[in-house]
């Protein structure tokens, strides 16, 4: 097995504990909106997906993409604005001699507020993969490609932490190595089998588990 040389990180669900109350912002503006659509729901099948697609998708492509982008942006700011550390983050980052980017289907406006809120910015390179930056979001496999490309490394020598369906496909579609993050606030039962299932090598229930598994893979 190959010397892991660098870690991708998603954002939101693995750094930050923003996606309980992305499902709940985005739930209660588009129930405003007339769409019958529950927290639970979202956390089942939507959590890790673009908020564009997401609109889009209950929308039918009817409204006119300004205003699309009005809800995306209002959404977007109220989840920035109780942006939160997951547990134990800072140390883990810390303690892991690798280095390390940020691969999210977020824009890089969001991204970028999430580091510089939460002081971790500093661990990361300065490039972030956002989906703002490829032809199709997670779960296809272009921003996993992209980063491959642009970073230098080979495939084997890069792990990925991820915990949502759509972000594990993605990577697992680009040749990645895959951990499960299931440590967040919004994690449902049955979970981490669900990862399991999709061919993640492990799961993670905590930032000391993530770290246990990292340190062991680089050994």
């Amino acid at each position: 097995m190959s010397k892991v040389e660098h870690l991708l990180f998603d954002c939101d669900g693995v750094l930050v504990d923003t996606e309980f109350t992305a499902a709940i912002k985005m739930t209660q503006t588009l129930n405003n909106l007339g769409v019958d659509l529950s927290v639970d729901y979202y956390l089942q099948n939507l959590s890790g997906t673009t908020f564009s697609s997401i609109v889009h998708r209950y929308f039918n492509n009817s409204l006119p993409e300004f205003e699309v982008l009005q809800i995306i942006h209002k959404v977007e700011d109220e989840v920035a604005a109780e942006v939160k550390l997951i547990e134990g983050v800072t140390d883990l980052l810390i303690g892991l001699p690798m280095s390390k980017s940020v691969v999210s289907n977020s824009s890089v406006r969001t991204v970028e507020h999430a580091l510089d809120t939460t002081g971790i910015k500093r661990y990361f390179s300065s490039k972030i993969f956002s989906s703002e930056l490829v032809k199709q979001p997670k779960p296809a496999p272009d921003i996993y490609q992209l980063a491959i490309n642009s970073l230098g490394y080979k495939a084997a020598e890069i792990i990925v932490v991820e915990d949502s369906i759509s972000g594990a496909k993605a990577a697992l579609s680009a040749g990645l190595r895959v951990i499960g993050f299931v440590g967040a606030s919004h994690i449902q039962p049955g979970h981490g089998q669900r990862l399991l299932d999709l061919g993640v090598s492990q799961i993670a229930g905590s930032m000391i588990e993530l770290q246990t598994i990292l340190a062991s893979s680089d050994s």
